[in-house]
Order: C-alpha cells, then sequence, then structure tokens
C-alpha cells in the first residue's frame, strides 16, 4: 500500500487486519540542534522500525545496531479496510484521482502515543499497533524522540545563547512528530480533529510540558495522561546544575577536556557519563523538559494560573501506590530520605517533613507505628510527590479552566506505577507479581474494562459509562472513579492527596 504524504511517497505492509508505515522520518536530528525538516525522493518502504533514540540498553552487547542519533521517526498502523476501500474508490474512479484523503465520514479518529522511561528510556517499539487497536475503528501512532543528555541536557549557560533550547530538544522533537501528523494523517484516512496524545509518566510528563505550546490547541483535541502532568519543568537553574554534573563526570572520566568537547565527542562515551550521573536510587527525575524561555516560558506557572495553556478533553489519572516497588526494598526505611533526596533534591525536606508530621501525630494519638506503617507512609509519600498530587491538580486545573476532566484513581492489585496503561495495553494481567491473591479471569476482567475506557475515549472524546453508571465530567460531580476490587465513585476531597510541593517536583540549586 503505497501513501502520498506531503514529504514523499511512503509504502506500507499488510499484517493481519492492519496496514503497517514503520519507521518514517518526520525529521532529521543533529546533536543538540532542534529538528530538521526532512523530504525524501522515490518510494521509501516503510516496512521496519527505524532506530530507536540513543540510551542506555543500545551499549549492550549486539543491541547498538536498533539506536541512533538520527532517530526521529514514528509508526502508523491504520485498520486494512480503511486504506483497501480508498483505493477501490480510486480504482473506480468514484473519489478524484488528486484527492489527497477520504471523505471526512469515514476519517479516522486518531491515537498518538508518547512513551514513558524517565525521559532516558524506553521507544515507539514498545507497542504494536495490533495490541492498541485489536478490533477498533481508529489509527495509532507512535513517536520516537531523543532522550537523556541528547533530548533534554541545558547547555544554555554552558555554551550560551546557540544552544539555550537544547533543554527541549526532546520536547522540539515531539512538536515536530506532531505537527507532520497533523499535516499528513488525512493520507492515511485519520481524522487530523480527532487526535488524541497519550502517554503514561514521561510520556504524560511530556504532554505537561506540550500544553504551554500554542501550537497544540491545533495538533490534539483530547489527551490521556497517566501518572504524568507538568511537574517534570525545571527551571533553567537547576536543569544548569544537573548540566554541570554531566560535564564534571566527563572531565573525571576523561572524556572531557573542555565543554565544547561535549558537541563532537562519541556518543558511547556520552552514554557512559549519564550512566554515571543516573547511577543513584533516585534517577528519575534527572532529565525533562526545561523552562528555557525559549520553549517553554519562564513565567509557565503563571501562565496556568492565567489559564493560558491547552484545553479540551481529558483523561487524566495515576495509580495509587505508584512506588510500591520502592517499598519492597531491603532496608528501605533506612534508604527512604536518601530516594526522596535523588527524586526531589531541595524538595526532599518536605518529603521527610510529612513523614515527621505523620509520626508525631501518631505518638500524639498513643500509636506505636510498625515497620509496615512507617513504610507504608513512606511510599505514600514518594507516590503522591512523583505522581499522584500533581495528576490530581492538573485534573483540577484543567476543569477549572473550562475543560471536560474525567479523572480516576487505579487501586488494584499492587496499583504500581502505571499499571493501569500495563494491565490495558502491555497484557499485565498476566504477570502474577502484580496482583497477589486475585484470580486471572477477574484480572483480565478489569484489562478489558480499562481497554474500553480508554478505546472509547480516543473513539469519541468521552471514556462512556462504567457499568451502570455514567462517568461524568469532574466539573459535574466533582468524583473521581476508583478502579479497585470494586469499580466506583467518590468525592474528589482534599485528603486524596498530599500537596506541600511546588509545582516543580525536582529542584536544585547552585552551590
Amino acid at each position: 500500500m503505497k501513501i502520498q504524504t506531503k514529504h514523499g511517497t511512503l509504502e506500507g505492509r499488510k499484517e493481519g487486519n492492519l496496514y503497517c508505515f514503520r519507521g518514517v522520518p518526520y525529521a532529521r536530528a543533529v546533536r543538540f540542534m532542534p529538528p530538521q525538516e526532512y523530504d525524501w525522493d522515490g518510494v521509501r518502504k516503510a516496512y521496519h522500525f527505524g532506530p530507536a533514540a540513543m540510551q542506555s540498553a543500545c551499549r549492550q552487547a549486539g543491541l547498538r545496531g536498533k539506536y541512533g542519533e538520527d532517530c526521529l521517526n514514528l509508526n502508523i498502523y491504520v485498520p486494512c479496510d480503511v486504506l483497501e476501500t480508498e483505493e477501490k474508490e480510486r480504482a473506480e474512479k468514484t473519489v478524484s484521482p488528486d484527492a489527497s484523503c477520504l471523505f471526512s465520514q469515514k476519517r479516522l479518529p486518531v491515537a498518538v502515543w508518547l512513551h514513558g522511561g524517565a525521559f532516558q528510556n524506553g521507544s515507539s517499539r514498545d507497542r504494536e499497533g495490533k495490541e492498541i487497536i485489536r478490533n477498533r475503528r481508529i489509527i495509532f501512532i507512535s513517536v520516537e524522540y531523543r532522550l537523556g543528555v541528547l533530548g533534554y541536557l541545558y547547555l544554555g549557560e554552558a555554551l550560551g545563547e546557540k544552544y539555550r533550547h537544547t533543554g527541549n530538544n526532546g520536547t522540539l522533537d515531539q512538536l515536530a512528530a506532531l505537527k507532520w501528523i497533523h499535516e499528513n494523517v488525512e493520507a492515511f484516512g485519520g481524522d487530523p480533529a480527532k487526535v488524541t496524545v497519550f502517554g503514561e509518566s514521561a510520556g504524560a510528563k511530556s504532554l505537561g510540558a506540550l500544553f504551554l505550546r500554542p501550537e497544540m490547541q491545533v495538533y490534539c483535541s483530547r489527551t490521556l495522561m497517566a501518572s504524568g502532568a507538568w511537574q517534570s519543568i525545571r527551571s533553567a537553574g537547576t536543569a544548569d546544575c544537573v548540566a554541570q554534573m554531566v560535564l564534571e563526570e566527563g572531565k573525571k572520566l576523561g572524556y572531557l577536556q573542555k565543554t565544547e568537547d561535549i558537541l563532537t565527542m562519541d556518543v558511547d562515551k556520552l552514554l557512559a557519563i549519564q550512566e554515571r550521573v543516573v547511577d543513584n536510587p533516585g534517577n528519575t527525575c534527572m532529565f525533562g523538559p526545561v523552562a528555557d524561555d525559549v520553549v517553554i516560558p519562564h513565567d509557565w506557572q503563571q501562565r496556568i494560573e492565567r489559564g493560558e495553556y491547552w484545553s479540551g478533553n481529558a483523561m487524566v489519572g495515576s495509580c495509587l501506590h505508584e512506588m510500591y516497588f520502592s517499598g519492597l526494598q531491603e532496608g528501605f526505611l533506612e534508604k527512604a530520605p536518601i530516594i526522596a533526596g535523588y527524586l526531589f533534591g531541595e524538595n526532599a525536606r518536605i518529603a521527610e517533613a510529612d513523614f515527621s508530621e505523620y509520626e508525631k501525630s501518631c505518638a500524639a494519638d498513643g500509636r506505636h507505628l510498625s515497620e509496615k506503617e512507617k513504610t507504608d507512609e513512606w511510599v505514600r509519600i514518594l507516590s503522591d510527590y512523583m505522581y499522584r498530587t500533581y495528576s490530581r491538580r492538573l485534573a483540577e486545573r484543567l476543569t477549572r479552566d473550562g475543560s471536560k476532566v474525567w479523572y480516576y484513581s487505579f487501586e488494584y492489585g499492587t496499583a504500581s506505577h502505571v499499571l493501569d496503561q500495563a494491565m490495558a495495553f502491555d497484557h499485565a494481567a498476566a504477570d502474577d507479581v502484580f496482583f497477589p491473591g486475585i484470580k486471572r479471569e477477574d484480572r483480565e476482567r478489569m484489562a478489558s474494562v480499562l481497554y474500553d475506557a480508554f478505546l472509547h475515549f480516543f473513539e469519541t472524546g468521552e471514556p462512556g459509562r462504567m457499568g451502570e453508571a455514567d462517568w461524568k465530567p469532574l466539573k459535574e460531580e466533582h468524583n473521581v472513579l476508583a478502579f479497585g476490587n470494586k469499580i466506583q465513585f467518590r468525592k474528589l476531597t482534599e485528603t486524596e492527596t498530599l500537596d506541600h510541593f511546588p509545582q516543580s517536583v525536582f529542584r536544585l540549586e547552585r552551590k
């Protein structure tokens, strides 16, 4: 199947009930530079995945060939009958030969996935179209974007104005991909007015940053954000502290003589430096979007307060015990403040104060806390301040500013990090470790409920009914939907999450 895009002709391959177009270049990547528009001549065979973004995994034996610095590609999956019907109509001349898209009533909604992975790991190939679409009527697109030092290392202070954007190269990549999709998705039978961008963890946090870009109002009308909001946007000062760690580590290793060497040094050495910098028990906040006043305004928090950001229909949620598996570590209670320090930087003192207040409150009530109770409280603190607090704030803020928001809390099984998405899309229901004491058939039912809610949202912009009840937007009933052993609604109150952290989860101060 051949498709003419605005940048060249693509040839996809039929696999089961889908046409798959893999490794489609939406831009070119040059180290530390913004994405560059890319066109090609002739017919490009889009049969195989393109290179994934450079990351620690590519340093393992035998894997290097699957990764590359020039990694800006996406994958498009389309139900076969959509393209075959149009091709037949063209052959019968019922569609104008120069028509670039299907009739409007035939265009399908589009779901665009931004993968997670702490802005350091992951790939667009981690989810296949067949696992998302199944027998539904949508187009699925997954996006590759730059990660780690290549995607989010802020060099504006170290190398000057030319590099002020570098802390947001990954964000710029995502914008370039969404622009490409907006301009070309009609040729695949998609409706550019019905695009849902969705992600979990770093994918959802990416969306939080993208909300500050005016183009997003054009590029998507719906968002699904699991375990992430705008919390990973950090100040230029914090981002420069991370950059200084990278540069200092490079000099310690003998890989950098002067700062400018980072522009041309061997990529394996660059990744080795990154590995050393993130080698700690709470490394997931080291990289992320930057309020550089080029890509993201420095006054982004004030703009959100004024409602100057994306609006539309949104599903927003998180898992009750996001940091569940951290609490299983040997000696966790001793490690918890250290983990908090690496996760939150200067904000860790707030987390420690919350735990201290909890202990004092229990002592005042005459309660002697067990090790398990202390562990549970630390897991709650880490879970709320890494994820849940920000998901809740986002849902309430969007609602206040006129968006329709369906807010949920996933409380099933271990309710660990992004287990909701993993159940719906990645067959996590088969893994016993996540569901102690829960029968397999019960897990599969929950996975089906989640999948149906998410796909209904992709298709219609609303999640649909939950059993016998309508799931209404937050602004109508101020309810949170709890996916637990029973699926039920409860009022969203101030006790839903802790709420003492600032809007940026990670903060460092220059010494």
